[in-house]
């Protein structure tokens, strides 16, 4: 049976978060790698875009017409598709918007090494982004979604994040990190946690974590109390075995490209409170520090 029109208007409500990439550093061809887009009716995001993620987006929308991405670290997993998105633009339609590119410190330095190292032009870079570094304690505002910074335990400095939506619906996005109590307290009672899986088991990793394992994954999503985690950065040879690890948890699942999840078009009882109660991490929020326009504000204002 086709959906409603009442139906179809409550997805086009609801806030969209959708799969693009669940892979690892190495490529492989049932993923591409890093990237999440976070859609509302009126902003779409990007969080992190490593390669083979732009691929993947055309196929649900056209990847020039996001508003922002956000890359947690510089991992070339993790933004290296911002090439194949420069070189998508200029030549195929470009409008001469600039895609705000939020990076980490350091971020603008190593897009100007990028461009030398694939033969480009001093700027190439900057005549189809607005690149800029984002300030880890500070608040992103991009259209109707409120963007904060959590702090990774990972090889280089690195970052996951925390979206809220104007319904007050929270996904949290882990970014590459090892064991990480930041993590756990900043998804206390969220709708979606986005946690990577990379290992089987911790003896895999430096002594220095920097990775976790899908174990260690779903029991922080357990003791956060959150509505659902959603495992990826995986290697596609441990998919069998994170797939029967989540059949032993009561809210986690694989992720894959292409796997949404709609977030109800009505706020929580209580956005504030996590699954205990307690106050969460959006209990007193604090004034963006970054405002980002959405599309179709940008739309309205013309």
């Amino acid at each position: 049976m086709a959906p409603s029109c009442d139906a179809e208007r409550d997805r086009r409500r609801m806030t969209r978060v959708t799969i693009i990439g669940a892979g690892t550093s190495a490529p492989q061809p049932e993923t591409p790698a890093s990237g999440i887009l976070v859609q509302t009716p009126s902003t779409n995001i990007l969080v992190d875009c490593g390669q083979g993620v732009i691929r993947g987006l055309m196929s649900i929308q056209d990847p020039r017409e996001v508003d922002a991405i956000i890359v947690g670290h510089l991992h070339a997993d993790h933004y290296i598709d911002v090439v194949s998105l420069r070189y998508l633009m200029p030549w195929d339609g470009f409008t001469g918007r600039r895609i705000p590119l939020l990076l980490p410190p350091g971020g603008q330095r190593r897009m100007a090494e990028l461009a030398s190292a694939i033969s480009e032009r001093v700027g190439f870079f900057d005549h189809t982004f607005d690149v800029m570094e984002y300030d880890p304690d500070g608040v992103l505002a991009i259209g109707d979604l409120r963007l904060d910074f959590i702090p990774g335990s990972h090889y280089v400095p690195a970052w996951g994040c925390a979206i809220v939506d104007a319904a007050g619906h929270r996904v949290v996005i882990s970014g590459d990190t090892g064991p990480n109590e930041a993590l756990v307290e900043a998804a206390r009672g969220a709708d979606l946690l986005i946690a990577e899986a990379t290992l089987t088991n911790a003896a895999e990793d430096d002594l220095a974590r920097g990775h976790l394992t899908f174990d260690e994954a779903i029991d922080m999503g357990e003791r956060a109390g959150v509505g659902q985690t959603v495992l990826v950065h995986y290697r596609p040879q441990n998919r069998d075995r994170i797939e029967a690890a989540c059949l032993d948890s009561r809210a986690a699942v694989a992720g894959r490209p292409g796997l949404t999840f709609d977030l109800p078009k009505t706020a929580p009882a209580d956005p504030q409170a996590g699954a205990d109660g307690m106050a969460g991490p959006d209990a007193a929020p604090t004034e963006p520090t970054t405002g980002i326009a959405s599309s179709a504000a940008r739309a309205r204002s013309r």
